[in-house]
């Protein structure tokens, strides 16, 4: 079994005369070694789910929506699905800053009363908005719309002044997010969250519109992630799929291969680790640092040694940003090369943008 561990955010992009603290006193000799003694090929960057799309042959690299749709269990199927995710736009300044939904601990019953205040408002426009996830929340079209989006991801814990919707449909869904702003300032679900002392549902983000594809088939095993995109995609080709569990030492239980196993010699299991994404969008040093030692004891170290151990094939490791993707292919024949020298992987870090 080949495994694939897909880490966004492992590398942050480096920014131009800052001292990189967040790396500093961190010990990580597991990564380290892999680093060292892998093959690495760099690429330019991409958000995580721009990586997952083309991993799985989807054309159009923005087409999100469709596929977290199935993954949240929806049974309704338009045309078209556009992401309308509940956020919180915080004023700074003269910008308005972006809190994703995730973070604002959003009740299903939350999410139900504002949809269906939505439902209500605009269904003479043929509008019609399903609260799959409390966090993640859906329009369905007859058509596509000539938008173009923002990923979520690009603008989590960034002023979003500059980043609404463009193209020729632009002023018609930027005055539906005007109206929903409105509907959603003056609901009982944000007095009443507000008097709690949350923040409010202020506004929606639409992002991550297309149309599902018939997806090909290949030698892909397994998906562990948490991550709703990779359960999406894994639905949508059959691919058997498994919430992230906490310790490598339950995804190595049903991969490893054993005298009885059936798994093909050149099957490959992907395990998302996105742990490190919300620290990262939102610049909590303390907690990305927590849950990059986290990685390193609970998935990095034991599969280290499972790798030299010959329990797994070979061991991929995507690091991604914006800036930059990079991969470190490491096979069980990399114990020997102890002699390439460790570096800290601040190291590694892209060189900023011009």
């Amino acid at each position: 079994m080949n495994l694939s561990l897909i880490i966004p955010d492992l590398l942050l992009p480096r920014a131009p005369n800052v001292l990189l603290d967040r790396y500093q006193g961190l010990r990580l000799p597991a990564f380290e070694r892999l680093f060292a003694r892998g093959a690495l090929t760099q690429n330019s960057g991409c958000t995580l789910e721009t990586f997952l799309l083309a991993q799985f042959g989807v054309t159009d690299t923005q087409s999100v929506a469709p596929y977290t749709w199935r993954a949240d269990g929806g049974s309704e199927n338009p045309s078209y699905w556009l992401r309308a995710d509940p956020v919180y736009l915080q004023a700074q300044r003269s910008q308005l800053v972006l809190v994703d939904g995730a973070m604002l601990d959003i009740s299903a019953a939350e999410a139900d009363a504002l949809c269906t205040t939505l439902n209500q408002h605009f269904v003479s426009d043929n509008l019609r908005f399903f609260p799959a996830h409390p966090a993640r929340w859906y329009i369905g079209l007859d058509q596509s719309p000539a938008l173009r989006t923002e990923p979520l991801a690009r603008v989590a814990g960034q002023a979003v002044n500059e980043r609404l919707p463009q193209g020729a449909s632009a002023q018609r869904w930027n005055q539906i997010l005007n109206e929903t702003q409105m509907l959603l300032h003056a609901h009982p679900v944000n007095e009443a969250r507000e008097q709690q002392g949350f923040a409010a549902i202020n506004s929606l983000w639409l992002w991550g519109g297309g149309i599902a594809q018939s997806l090909p088939t290949g030698t892909l095993h397994s998906v562990w992630a948490n991550d709703a995109l990779a359960r999406g995609l894994a639905l949508s080709t059959q691919v058997a799929w498994h919430a992230l569990p906490q310790h490598a030492s339950a995804c190595l239980a049903n991969i490893a291969p054993t005298a009885k196993s059936t798994l093909k010699p050149h099957a490959e299991s992907w395990v998302v680790l996105d742990s490190l994404r919300r620290a990262a969008w939102y610049s909590d040093d303390d907690a990305w640092r927590a849950g990059l030692a986290q990685l390193e004891e609970h998935w990095i170290a034991p599969l280290e040694q499972a790798l030299y151990a010959g329990r797994i094939k070979s061991l991929t490791l995507y690091a991604l940003n914006d800036q930059s993707l990079l991969a470190i292919r490491i096979k069980p024949t990399a114990r020997y090369f102890f002699w390439r020298p460790r570096q800290a992987l601040h190291h590694y870090l892209p060189s900023p943008r011009p």
